[in-house]
C-alpha cells in the first residue's frame, strides 16, 4: 500500500537528485566562466567617506583626484594589489571584500579606517607611549602602516618590536623632507620589519638604501634629481614600482636593469625616451604621466605583449600606436588625442572595460563609446564636451565627470535616470560596483535553489557579522542622506 509515510520518505530522494543536478550545472557554469574570462581584470569601485581627496596611486591618470566630504563620498576604480591614497594616507587594496573606507585622519599620531587603527604616525610633537602601554594584539588587528615623520625615540623600541612580532610585513612610509635621515635611523635602531610596501623620497645617490629591503613587493619612490644616472638596486620581490619625479628630464636606460621581474610601473616624469622600460618584458601595467614635455608612443609599440593596463596622460605623438594593444582592459588617453584617433581606438579596442579621457576642444563627439560593449568604468576629466552621448551607455557601472559638471544637479539627475545602477562621482585635479558582483549574482541565485533557506539565512548573518555587507549598508545610508 502506498502510505503517506512512504510518499514523505520518497520526497527527499527526489530533492537530493535535483540538488545534485543543480550543483553540477553550477560547477559547469563556473568552470566555463573561469576558462573564458581567465585573463580578465575584475575592477572594483572603492568608496571613501571623509573629508579629503582620494586617488589610485597605482593607476593615476594625470594626477586626477576624487573628492569626498561630509555629504558625499568619493570613489575610485581599483583592482587587488593597487595602492590607494587619501590625503597623506596610503592603503594597500588587498581585501577585495572591503571596498568602502571611512577615514578619520584628524589625529596627530593615529589614522582610523572604518573605526580601526590603520596607521601609526611617529612624529616628534606627539607622545605615543600612553597609547602603546594600553595597546593589545586586537588593537592592531587592522594596522597596515607605520608612518615615520621623525627619528624614533628610544622609548618606542620595545613597542615596535611587539608590533613587528604580530605584523612583520607592515608597510613603512618615511617623511618626504627627511627620508634618508629617518631611514638610516630606522635601520640602526628599529629594523624589525619585513615590509611589503615602502614609500620614501630620495636623491639618486641615496638609492642604495633601498637594497636593505629584500621582501618589498611595492615601492613608491620620489626622486628629486633632474638627471638620473643611478640604477635602482636589486629588490628581488619587487613587483610594482611607482616613480614620482616631476623634475626628471632624463633617466639612465639601465635604471630598472636589476629588477626585470617588475610587473607594474608608474612614471610621473618629463621623459620623451622610454628606453628605461626595455628590460621589463613582464610588464602587465604601465602608467606614464608627462610633465611639460612631449612623449613618443611609437617607442612602446609591440614591446610589451602582456600589457592589459596602459594609462598615458600629457602630450604624446604617434597616438595611433595605442590601437595595437588589442588585449587592453584599462586605457588612459593622451590629452591631445584627436576625434579621428579617438573613434579609431574605440573601434579597435573592443575589450576595454575602463577608459579615461581628458576632455578637449578637438574631442566633441563621444558616441564611439557605444562601440565598447564591455565598458563598465569611464572617467572624463577637465572638460565634458559631449553630455548627450553618455545617456546611451547603459552598461556603465562607474562614471566620473568634472566637478563643475557634477554640480549641475539637473544634468546629474537625468544621468542617474538614464544609467540605473551606475555610481556617478566628481573628479578634480589636474558598476562593476564591485567587479566580482557580475559573477556572484548567478552563483547566489543557483545556490538559493539548491540549499535550504535556513542555511542561507545563517550564512547571511555570518557575513554581516564579518562586515561582508558593509558596502551595501553604506550605500543605503548614503542614498537615504541624498534623498533627505
Amino acid at each position: 500500500m502506498d502510505t503517506f509515510k512512504d510518499r514523505v520518505s520518497n520526497e527527499p530522494k527526489q530533492l537530493n537528485w535535483l540538488s545534485i543536478l543543480l550543483v553540477v550545472v553550477l560547477l559547469i557554469v563556473l568552470f566555463w566562466a573561469v576558462t573564458k574570462f581567465k585573463g580578465e581584470h575584475r575592477f572594483a569601485v572603492v568608496k571613501f567617506h571623509g573629508k579629503g581627496d582620494a586617488t589610485n596611486l597605482s593607476k593615476n591618470y594625470g594626477l586626477v583626484q576624487f573628492p569626498s566630504n561630509e555629504k558625499n563620498y568619493g570613489a575610485v576604480l581599483a583592482e587587488k594589489g593597487d595602492v590607494l591614497g587619501y590625503n597623506d594616507l596610503t592603503i594597500s587594496f588587498n581585501e577585495v571584500t572591503n571596498d568602502s573606507f571611512e577615514i578619520n585622519d584628524s589625529g596627530d599620531s593615529l589614522v582610523l579606517v572604518n573605526g580601526k587603527v590603520n596607521t601609526i604616525i611617529v612624529v616628534e610633537k606627539a607622545n605615543l607611549i600612553p597609547w602603546f602601554q594600553k595597546m593589545k594584539a586586537r588593537t592592531i588587528d587592522h594596522l597596515e602602516t607605520i608612518y615615520f615623520k621623525s627619528k624614533i625615540p628610544p622609548s618606542y623600541i620595545p613597542y615596535l618590536k611587539k608590533i613587528a612580532h604580530l605584523k612583520p610585513n607592515i608597510a613603512l612610509t618615511f617623511e618626504d623632507n627627511n627620508s634618508p635621515i629617518i631611514i638610516e635611523n630606522y635601520i640602526k635602531v628599529a629594523d624589525f620589519f619585513k615590509p611589503h610596501f615602502i614609500r620614501a623620497s630620495l636623491k639618486q645617490n641615496q638609492l642604495p638604501l633601498l637594497a636593505h629591503w629584500k621582501t618589498t613587493e611595492c615601492l613608491h619612490l620620489n626622486i628629486s634629481d633632474s638627471i638620473v644616472t643611478a640604477t635602482l638596486p636589486a629588490m628581488p620581490a619587487l613587483k610594482q614600482c611607482i616613480i614620482n619625479g616631476g623634475d626628471i628630464k632624463t633617466m639612465n636606460a639601465a635604471f630598472f636593469n636589476n629588477n626585470p621581474q617588475l610587473e607594474k610601473v608608474s612614471l610621473f616624469t618629463c621623459a620623451a625616451d622610454y628606453s628605461v622600460l626595455q628590460p621589463l618584458k613582464n610588464l602587465e601595467q604601465l602608467i606614464i604621466t608627462n610633465f611639460g614635455c612631449k612623449g613618443n608612443l611609437a617607442t612602446l609599440k609591440n614591446n610589451f605583449p602582456k600589457l592589459s593596463v596602459l594609462i598615458v596622460s600629457g602630450i604624446f605623438t604617434n597616438i595611433d600606436a595605442l590601437s595595437t594593444y588589442k588585449d587592453l582592459r584599462w586605457l588612459g588617453l593622451p590629452e591631445n588625442i584627436t576625434q579621428k584617433q579617438f573613434d579609431t581606438i574605440s573601434t579597435q579596442l573592443s575589450s576595454l572595460q575602463v577608459l579615461e579621457i581628458n576632455g578637449n576642444d578637438t574631442l566633441k563627439n563621444l558616441s564611439a563609446l557605444q562601440k565598447l560593449p564591455n565598458l563598465r568604468g569611464l572617467v572624463i576629466t577637465d572638460t565634458l564636451t559631449d553630455k548627450q552621448s553618455l545617456y546611451a551607455l547603459k552598461q556603465l557601472r562607474y562614471l566620473s565627470i568634472p566637478e563643475k559638471n557634477k554640480a549641475d544637479s539637473t544634468y546629474v539627475q537625468t544621468l542617474k535616470k538614464s544609467l540605473p545602477g551606475c555610481i556617478i562621482v566628481p573628479n578634480t585635479g589636474a558598476c562593476m560596483g564591485s567587479g566580482w558582483l557580475l559573477l556572484l549574482v548567478p552563483t547566489v541565485f543557483l545556490f538559493s535553489l539548491v540549499f535550504p533557506r535556513k542555511l542561507l539565512k545563517k550564512s547571511f548573518k555570518r557575513n554581516k557579522k564579518n562586515g561582508a555587507f558593509r558596502t551595501n549598508k553604506s550605500d543605503t545610508q548614503t542614498n537615504q542622506k541624498s534623498s533627505a
